[in-house]
């Protein structure tokens, strides 16, 4: 395949902007639980991730046979509104669930940026080669918005893609061809770079994407044979492709 010089590069969100390690969500739900009016029953963090587990073992939300199949996306907003009725925890009248997300998912999950990935974003404004994010993620955009600023000071995506907000979810066909459609360019004049081989290599191949998989992150699909497109170790490298055309 002959490689050209994007109009525009979109990009997955973990393990690709950004590297997350150990996940606890009952100390994220330690934290915002501090805001209830109401926890009639005493339930603490550690109860409420036992029966979100039992809720996911039920939904195979993250069964890791049947995840990256699954082409529509439960919300985090839709699973706390739940847990926190069937145990009567209420919080303030203009609680937005959404506004909780940031607290919960820093506490849970603490993160940092991949290596490099500020230089390449650097870089990509200096050539002006537009960018966005579309990313499998059950936290709502303004909350991965949030997240990506925290970790990468100097992101400037002109739109940020989560499948929680759009329904669908990466290697679904619907999701990329709404981030085309925001970016108002064809696939042919775009590289998606990602981590996972499923959803985001051949997810956007499969709508005429040029697709980029990143495999310096801490997880790749090692059994997985990229036919076309580019792989990289780091983004360093994807800079020096972009020189070369």
């Amino acid at each position: 395949m002959e490689l050209k010089r994007p109009e525009f590069i979109m990009f997955d969100y973990g393990q690709t902007l950004i590297k997350e390690g150990s996940y606890d969500g009952a100390a994220g739900f330690d934290r915002i639980l501090r805001y209830a009016l109401a926890n009639p029953k005493g339930v603490t963090g550690a109860d409420l991730q036992a029966e979100e587990e039992k809720l996911n073992a039920e939904l195979g939300r993250f069964n890791p046979a049947v995840r990256q199949k699954r082409l529509t996306e439960i919300s985090v907003e839709s699973v706390n509104r739940y847990l926190f009725s069937k145990f009567g925890i209420e919080f303030p009248p203009e609680t937005d669930l959404r506004d909780l997300e940031p607290e919960f998912w820093e506490t849970a999950n603490p993160c940092e940026a991949c290596e490099g990935i500020a230089g390449l974003l650097e870089f990509l404004r200096e050539e002006k080669i537009r960018t966005g994010v579309v990313s499998n993620i059950s936290f709502c955009g303004k909350t991965l918005e949030k997240r990506i600023a925290g970790a990468i000071p100097n992101a400037d995506f002109e739109f940020v893609i989560s499948s929680c907000d759009y329904l669908f979810r990466k290697p679904c066909r619907h999701i990329f061809e709404t981030a085309l459609s925001k970016a108002g360019v064809t696939a042919d004049k775009v590289w998606f770079c990602g981590d996972q081989f499923v959803t985001d290599i051949q997810g956007s191949s499969a709508v005429g994407m040029t697709p980029v998989w990143y495999k310096g992150a801490l997880r790749y699909d090692s059994e997985c044979k990229l036919t076309e497109g580019i792989e990289i170790y780091g983004w360093n490298e994807l800079i020096d492709i972009i020189k070369s055309l």
